[in-house]
């Protein structure tokens, strides 16, 4: 079992930032007439960033080395 510190600092980003990806969409959706292609454009770039952080820091967390670093042949 994985302690409760571990769980309590894995913070999932894709919620987070689809929210605010949503919520700034639909303004310049508002600003532009058209609301509805705003929010679309936004939640798809919010779940983008999201992602691609909690993918980054599962990575960290995995300790997958990085392909650009040598590989020591032993």
């Amino acid at each position: 079992m994985k302690n409760k510190k571990e769980n309590e600092e894995k913070v999932p980003y894709l919620p987070i930032f689809m929210s605010i990806g949503l919520s700034v969409g639909m303004a310049i959706g508002a600003a532009i007439g058209n609301i509805s292609m705003g929010m679309c454009l936004g939640l798809a770039i919010g779940v983008g960033i999201g992602s691609a952080l909690d993918a980054q820091n599962r990575k960290k967390e995995n300790d997958i080395p990085e392909e650009n670093e040598e590989k020591s042949d032993l």
